[in-house]
Parts: structure tokens; sequence; C-alpha cells
């Protein structure tokens, strides 16, 4: 991971405690927690995409694995990847989409964070030389929640129509592990272009870790555009 991309991740990481701290959002709407009988799991499968996005470009890897011998979805994030990237590794449950753990290598730590039997814990090392302080996270919860870094998985995976209405559970890593609720509500279907056509999407508001308007199609198990109120700017799927 090259300095560029190191100092852009620390500032979302800053921006994302920042806000969190300040508002923490609660439910508005019917919570629905993983495994919930309305999430639909088949929607979501392996792929491989990438976003066009201010700064640079997103690339997605999704992948079904056997971890702890259950079926797990692992999930690699690259930005402008390069020969020496390093991924931000997210893990979920393939049967309910809740949180199994994250792997962050940065330049200056390592995080390391694990859910299981309503135990949240884990560990952010500093690196030798870093200014970090080592962070070790260790509650427990009566539920599993999402990861907030990829909520449009779980948006996808849900019943939507124009008026549907939820309030989905998340943890905040970045604010010893609070978990807070992104609120989510469909607001309209319309048609965008993707790979030179047109498809019909749903247009859905989040207001959650962040404010955002994501745009997801029954057709795909991702996001086909994400628009993040702020300096995050406008995400697409680069054909």
């Amino acid at each position: 991971m090259n300095m560029k991309t190191q100092v852009i991740l620390v500032l979302l990481l800053t921006t994302i405690s920042t806000y969190t701290l300040a508002e923490a959002p609660e439910p508005i709407h019917q919570k629905i927690l993983p495994g919930n009988a309305l999430i639909n799991t088949s929607k979501i499968y392996p792929h491989h995409i990438q976003y066009q996005k201010t700064g640079g470009l997103m690339e997605y890897q999704l992948e079904l694995i056997k971890l702890d011998n259950r079926d797990t979805f692992e999930l690699k994030i690259f930005f402008n990847r390069s020969e020496n990237s390093k991924p931000d590794t997210i893990y979920f449950d393939a049967e309910t989409l809740g949180y199994v753990g994250r792997h962050l290598d940065m330049q200056g730590y390592v995080i390391d964070v694990y859910f299981k039997e309503g135990l949240f814990s884990g560990v952010l090392d500093p690196k030798p030389h870093s200014n970090y302080k080592k962070v070790k996270y260790h509650k427990n919860y009566p539920h599993n929640a999402f990861e907030p870094a990829i909520i449009n998985y779980f948006i996808a995976a849900l019943p939507l129509e124009v008026g549907f209405k939820a309030s989905l559970p998340v943890f905040d890593l970045n604010n010893g592990s609070q978990m807070f609720w992104s609120n989510v509500e469909v607001v309209a279907k319309e048609d965008i272009t993707y790979q030179g056509n047109t498809v019909s999407a749903w247009k859905v508001k989040s207001d959650g870790i962040k404010k955002k308007t994501i745009w997801i199609s029954d057709k795909y198990p991702f996001a086909l555009k994400m628009k993040t109120k702020g300096s995050f700017g406008t995400w697409t799927v680069a054909d």
C-alpha cells in the first residue's frame, strides 16, 4: 500500500470516528438483525467488481470460504491496487450476513477483530516506531451486527420496494466497537446506466455512519452507484 493510499485511509478512519462520536444514530424503523427472515442471502454471491471514485479505484473481491467449519463470505477491498497492496479483509456469515471478523494492515498498525457468541473482541496492534497506542476490544452484545463498510451488500439482500424502511445494526470499530444503527429507506426506482445498458435500480437513502444514497438493482448483489454526503463523493461501478 503506497503512502498516498495510507494517508487517504487514515483520513477516512478519522472522519468516521469523529462523525460517530458526535452523532450515534438510533433505530427509527423496524429493526432487522443478521439472520432475519426478510434477508434473502441467495441474492449475495461471489463476484469481483471495481468502483471509480474520487481519488482512484476501489476493488471488491467477494469469495465464499470455510471458516471455523461454516460457510463465510470473505471480502477483500483494495484501493488503487498495486503489486504490494494489502487488502482490507472483512468476513461475514453466509447464512445470516452477520459480522465474523476483520483484518486491516495499515502503515502504522494492524487490526484484527472478531465477533463470536455475543462477544466482540480483538486488538489494534501498533507497528514499531509508530505513534499509535494498543487498543483491545472486548465487549458483549445481545445480538450480532453488520459491517458498515459494506452496507450495500446487506441492503441488496432486503425485500426492496418503494416505501420499504429498516434499521440495521452496525459496529463502529473506530469508537470503541460501539453498536449503532443505519436507517435505510427506499425512496424511488430509477433507471441508471451500467455496462452500456439501462438498468432499473432502487434508490435507497441510508443515514448511519455516513449519509449515503445507494442505487441497487435486483439483478446484482452489489450497489451500482453510491453517493456519500461530504468529501467522499460518488462511486460508480467501473465498466
